[in-house]
């Protein structure tokens, strides 16, 4: 298998290859999400909360090589439906730099997300990225359909390679939760951003994207991912993890400024 390009400055629809071409149909879809919810709400979010492969605590520690080596075949795919081994993204064999730097992040239209990847996209510049001391790559995961992944990087501007795990097999054996803990503390990212403004703003960004000709159809609304599953960051070197951070509420996402020391880059 050739090396893999996942440099950000890459198209995602090219310099990607599988171990072999698999279309989404061929795996199983993920979570159902009804057309309507029904009169209850609690009713419906226990939908999405009574899944008995959750974890049902959050930890910091490490996936051991054990559980790496179990997910190594993992399907994720791309904006094209191709999929790909997850494995083949840190694993040293194909990957394109020593480490790895995987975000995994919520549905394609939670504006935490978004705004975490606008903030992270602003200050990991193409000059800081080609500066890193220890070459990495940052890889995004979402857990919505792949087909919305253009829109999602049109949502977000960035500028790194995005995936799709809608099975949310990934999300789950690393020991991701679900959640509707929207958390007590505004983080850094979302300094400008009102627990208020953030749910309007998600409305207004499908809304917005729904009478764009180029944009998600009414179908799509429902495609972005499971709407309470919640995700973390996972750094590999050399085909294990040596750091990782699961997210224990909706804005929990690692800081910027974190990122960045992880990184080995300058930090004020």
């Amino acid at each position: 298998m050739p090396a893999l390009n996942t440099h950000p400055s890459s198209s995602i629809d090219s310099g990607y290859h599988t171990h072999k071409d698999q279309d989404l149909d061929d795996f199983p879809p993920s979570t159902p999400s009804p057309s309507l919810p029904p009169a209850d709400a609690d009713e419906w979010f226990a939908r999405f909360r009574s899944d008995p492969e959750l974890a049902t605590s959050v930890t910091d520690q490490c996936p051991d090589r054990a559980t790496l080596a179990a997910l190594y075949d993992t399907p994720i795919f791309g904006a094209d439906g191709k999929a790909m081994p997850f494995g083949s993204i840190y694993d040293p064999a194909y990957a394109l730099h020593q480490r790895q730097l995987v975000l995994f992040v919520r549905h394609f239209y939670c504006g935490a997300c978004q705004a975490y990847l606008q903030a992270l996209s602003k200050s990991v510049t193409k000059e800081d990225y080609f500066a890193i001391p220890t070459p990495t790559s940052i890889i995004v995961i979402g857990c919505g359909q792949p087909d919305l992944i253009p829109q999602y990087k049109k949502f977000t501007g960035c500028p790194f390679p995005i995936y799709a795990d809608p099975t949310r097999q990934l999300f789950k054996q690393l020991g991701m939760i679900v959640t509707l803990n929207i958390g007590g503390e505004r983080p850094e990212y979302m300094q400008d951003i009102s627990v208020g403004n953030w749910a309007a703003g998600q409305f207004k960004t499908i809304k917005k994207s729904l009478k764009d000709e180029d944009g998600i159809r009414k179908r799509d609304v429902i495609r972005g991912g499971h709407p309470l599953q919640i995700g973390g960051e996972f750094l590999f070197d050399e085909g294990e993890v040596v750091w990782c951070h699961r997210m224990g509420n909706m804005r929990d996402h690692t800081e910027v400024r974190q990122l960045r020391k992880l990184l080995e880059l300058y930090v004020e």
